[in-house]
């Protein structure tokens, strides 16, 4: 079936498949009216992962650090507040009104309702983190996992000193890395597998003692891909200035234009079966799925999920033992779940914000241990089984009813959310849409402090300085971790603030989407992210394979 998206008027393919999903639901769902790109886009509106701020418990008085700026019009409680016993969701529970649209009452119940200020579960030391759980000693850490003395870093997981990371799993010693795995003392490295004490690797595996090299298996002591004896290796590699940030910066520019004269794999899949999409291992048909790490099945249109899931649509950081999702955001654990934020553990949920170990909600915010509710107000079984099938059919007639909450009612600015790292908007198009828009604390260049080029010229007394971002002006400072690691490693100390450097390697990564185009080698037609206006030349698998092994 061929719908027109509503936002942006191009056509989009709905599968038999989907449509068979949305008719299993309790509640039948209509067909998307959106693009994914554009369901992309409105879920992750709602997801805030790396803006944090100091502020202060609602319930308890005591300092915090939360997810909402201190302009937002919510009441924020800590961590151990809302975890607490001290208050009761359903007190703020109300009627619902069949004369006005539900996302108007429901926003009027996030206003009311408070809210987890961070969620960082199990955390020591690691006050500073969101999304995380298992963290000691880490700080600035978004998403990623038991964790240990790392910084600055997103979605790496079970790491140990490792520092602006993105989506690094099993590594130690890592410094300004992107999706590598089981690797130990690498720096500006990329998609890199079990390597060892290495800089500027790009898809290379199993390799020790390598400078600037791409796509090499089971190397040791190459520069640019040209093998070298050890000793030839350390003397040359001595001669790069790597205490140098303008000298990194270079370097970074030249292995950058070096890797794009390599062919390049049209997707990363591992023991992926009928998969679609990039960066997808143990997973069985699964289309247009990123960043999916299995057991995987039976899914379509995901950004980043896995660990047990199936029978899943359209859901971003969604997954670990989740059945029969649909338009889901930063949730696990659950069944049978639709159009919510961060539904854990929980069964049958509608429209729902923030509901923990709780089932057969409908239009819900920050419940735990909640069933039969609407609007957080409790109702018996049968009066719910009655009411719920009404609401949606009240539903139906104001538009509301199959759609995810609008961007105009995020609990966030656009810029705060990971709706910005994939789908950015300048500040006039997002007020244009009437999205809301956070403007950032930023400092004239010209009156900015001196950053020493060279590590050695680094002193302590740095640590009392108030740096600013040489690309944005954006305030930042060096801490005392911070600067053990960077002498630790050699490293440069950074010109740029740490939400820069983010934003830098998200930017590396690929797009959420795929296009078809054709194996520059074979001519086979492939389905890559590598856009078309791209400069990398893409192989399809099997020639890729060819040139690699």
């Amino acid at each position: 079936m061929q719908r027109i998206c509503k936002i942006t008027g191009k056509s989009f393919d709905v599968s038999d498949w989907e449509l068979a999903l949305l008719n299993k639901f309790l509640y039948a769902i209509p067909t998307p009216t959106l693009s994914i790109e554009e369901r992309h886009r409105r879920r992750l509106s709602y997801r805030n992962e790396r803006k944090i701020y100091k502020d202060i418990c609602a319930l308890t008085g005591k300092p915090m650090v939360s997810v909402y700026s201190p302009d937002k019009p919510f009441k924020v409680y800590s961590q151990e507040a809302w975890w607490s016993d001290q208050w009761d969701s359903k007190s703020y529970g109300r009627d619902f009104d069949f004369n006005r649209p539900f996302f108007e009452q429901f926003r009027e119940l996030q206003l009311a309702v408070p809210h987890i200020g961070l969620i960082n579960v199990n955390g020591e030391n690691s006050e500073f983190c969101n999304v995380t759980t298992g963290n000691k000693n880490c700080y600035l850490v978004f998403g990623g996992d038991y964790s240990q003395d790392s910084l600055y870093s997103v979605f790496s997981m079970k790491g140990v000193d490792n520092v602006d990371c993105y989506w690094c799993t099993s590594c130690e010693l890592m410094y300004d890395c992107v999706d590598c795995h089981s690797s130990y003392s690498l720096r500006y490295s990329r998609g890199s597998v079990s390597c060892r004490n290495s800089a500027f690797l790009y898809e290379c595996r199993n390799c020790e003692d390598c400078f600037g090299c791409v796509g090499l298996i089971n190397k040791k002591h190459h520069i640019f891909n040209k093998p070298y004896s050890p000793e030839e290796y350390q003397r040359i590699v001595s001669q790069y200035d790597l205490l140098s940030w303008k000298s990194v910066q270079y370097l970074k520019s030249e292995f950058e234009k070096f890797r794009l004269q390599f062919p390049h794999r049209y997707a990363r899949m591992v023991n992926a079966e009928n998969c679609t999409g990039d960066f997808v291992t143990n997973a069985k048909n699964c289309q247009n799925c990123f960043g999916i790490d299995g057991p995987a099945e039976d899914c379509k249109d995901i950004f980043f999920g896995g660990w047990g899931i199936h029978d899943v649509l359209s859901c971003d950081h969604a997954g670990y033992k989740a059945e029969l999702y649909y338009e889901m955001v930063g949730s696990i654990e659950g069944s049978r779940c639709a159009f919510c934020t961060f539904s854990w553990s929980s069964q049958d949920t509608y429209y729902c914000d923030m509901v923990v170990h709780s089932s057969n909600l409908f239009g819900c915010c920050n419940m735990k241990r909640a069933q039969y509710c609407i609007l957080n107000k409790q109702y018996s079984k049968e009066e719910y089984e009655t009411l719920v099938p009404r609401i949606v059919e009240h539903m139906k007639k104001t538009g509301e009813w199959g759609e995810f909450f609008p961007i105009q009612n995020s609990k966030f600015a656009y810029n705060e959310t990971v709706a910005q790292d994939y789908y950015p908007l300048t500040k006039e198009e997002a007020l244009a849409q009437g999205y809301q828009w956070l403007n950032e604390e930023k400092h004239d260049l010209a009156n900015a402090p001196f950053i020493p080029d060279a590590l050695s010229a680094v002193t302590d007394s740095i640590l009392d300085s108030a740096l600013v971002c040489e690309k944005t002006g954006r305030p930042y400072r060096i801490i005392l971790q911070e600067l053990a690691f960077y002498r630790k490693m050699g490293v440069p100390i950074p010109h740029y603030a740490p939400e820069t450097r983010n934003e830098m390697r998200i930017a590396l990564r690929n797009p959420i989407q795929t296009w078809e185009r054709n194996c520059v080698r074979c001519g086979k037609s492939i389905h890559t992210s590598y856009a078309p206006e791209q400069p990398e030349i893409v192989y399809c698998e099997e020639c890729y394979l060819g040139v690699v092994y």
